[in-house]
């Protein structure tokens, strides 16, 4: 009986010695290793692929940067290499993708996927295997409001996007004594769209609107007549709206059209009035006076303002003929972001490297250079110092006109806009 208890505790003894000693090994592995795999879900075709291939192009020219300049210090000058997938924009192929890229391609960070209705399950898959993801783009409220502990997320939530933009037109009314008292909702109707007008049905009630509209898209819709018809009958003061680009081109095309005048505008939450090749393809009569809530300043590039950038901008535009998007500074922020992680864990272990993330706070360097002045998260994953900036397309450029404080001081907001009729 002795012998048996005493051979039980020396095999526990030797059981434990053993998983240490693979504890020691993988924490070895990691720190002396010359490559650390990233992953990256983003819609590279489909609707959203004008803004995943830009997205890509951010982060691409980010590791470039961070290998060139002599890797990840801390583990030896380990490389970076990025592991892409494409989700299509369908959060099925999403999920599939998330899991193969954990667990046969053993990245120990994952980042994307832009479109919420992808993101949303994607990292569900993440927070189940326990590595850490980094959100570029989404803005789903519920991303960040599960209580996971390894899912973490840079830029604005649906809830920062509808305040920003309800904060635009209260700021308006205010200087100019005038504004609109009724509102439409037109949005998409996946995750993003009824997270966004959720949160506009919101604050509209809280602040005095009316909203005369509430009205989602099915997907794959080719013509919005009927909806336009019912905006029209309803007689809104203003439209909110929230699509992808595509539908957006629809929209602004047939809004052009029907002559759908609205007074005091669309008011467009980022999506496709944030991708530049929107611009390439609508005529600028479409799109006049619009307002739109931007991720990043537009009319401030960080290039002239932060010269050190100037070479990163001139590349994005090299790769894709048109100036550096929200979405490309996004993907080029996340970027640093995990590498400062990485910096302080000495580790690509993805709970050390998870709990890196989590003490995030960077208040300099190319990490903030999507346009916010602090990343720091909460205990839900979000940087509660992500924010955007309302602007209005004045003469053929986004000029911001909201906060009231990075308003250039020759840009005078149209308010209300000019009728069709009346335009030059």
């Amino acid at each position: 009986m002795t012998t048996s208890f005493s051979r039980r505790v020396a095999l526990r003894g030797a059981l434990a010695l053993s998983a240490a000693a693979f504890a020691t090994t993988a924490q070895v592995q990691a720190q002396s290793q010359t490559e650390i795999s990233v992953g990256w879900v983003l819609p590279l075709s489909g609707g959203s692929a004008a803004i995943g291939q830009q997205a890509r192009t951010g982060v691409q020219i980010a590791v470039d940067q961070i290998n060139a300049a002599g890797g990840i210090k801390a583990l030896n000058g380990a490389k970076l290499k990025l592991v892409f997938a494409d989700s299509q924009s369908k959060p099925d192929i999403g999920v599939s993708e998330t899991e193969r890229l954990i667990q046969r391609e053993n990245v120990a960070v994952m980042s994307g996927a832009f479109n919420s209705a992808v993101t949303f399950p994607a990292t569900e898959v993440a927070e189940r295997y326990k590595t850490p993801w980094i959100v570029m783009g989404a803005v789903k409220d519920e991303i960040t409001e599960r209580n996971f502990k390894y899912v973490f997320r840079i830029n604005n939530k649906a809830t920062y996007d509808a305040r920003e933009q309800l904060d635009a037109i209260d700021l308006l009314k205010k200087e100019t004594g005038q504004g609109p008292k009724t509102l439409a909702m037109f949005y998409e109707g996946s995750d993003w769209g009824r997270s966004h007008a959720a949160n506009v049905r919101k604050l509209a009630k809280e602040r005095g609107y009316t909203l005369v509209l509430d009205e989602a898209a099915p997907p794959n819709q080719v013509d919005f007549s009927a909806q336009l018809l019912k905006i029209r009958a309803a007689k809104p003061d203003a439209l909110i709206a929230a699509f992808y680009t595509p539908d957006h081109l629809l929209l602004s095309r047939q809004m052009l059209e029907q002559q759908l005048n609205l007074p005091y505008g669309v008011h467009s939450v980022g999506g496709g009035t944030e991708d530049p090749s929107f611009y390439k393809a609508i005529s600028p009569k479409a799109v006049a006076y619009y307002f739109v809530q931007e991720d990043r300043q537009v009319d401030a590039l960080q290039g002239e303002r932060l010269p050190e950038f100037a070479d990163v901008e001139a590349k994005f535009k090299a790769q894709l003929g048109y100036d550096m998007s929200a979405y490309g500074a996004q993907g080029f922020a996340v970027m640093y972001v995990i590498k400062d992680a990485l910096e302080r864990a000495r580790s690509a272990e993805r709970q050390v490297l998870r709990d890196a993330v989590a003490a995030t706070d960077i208040t300099a360097g190319p990490a903030l250079y999507a346009g916010y002045q602090r990343i720091k998260f909460d205990e839900q994953g979000q940087n509660t110092f992500a924010h955007g900036a309302i602007s209005q397309n004045l003469n053929g450029q986004r000029r911001t006109v909201w906060p009231a404080e990075s308003r250039s001081p020759d840009t005078k907001p149209a308010w209300p806009v000019p009728a069709f009729g009346a335009r030059s």
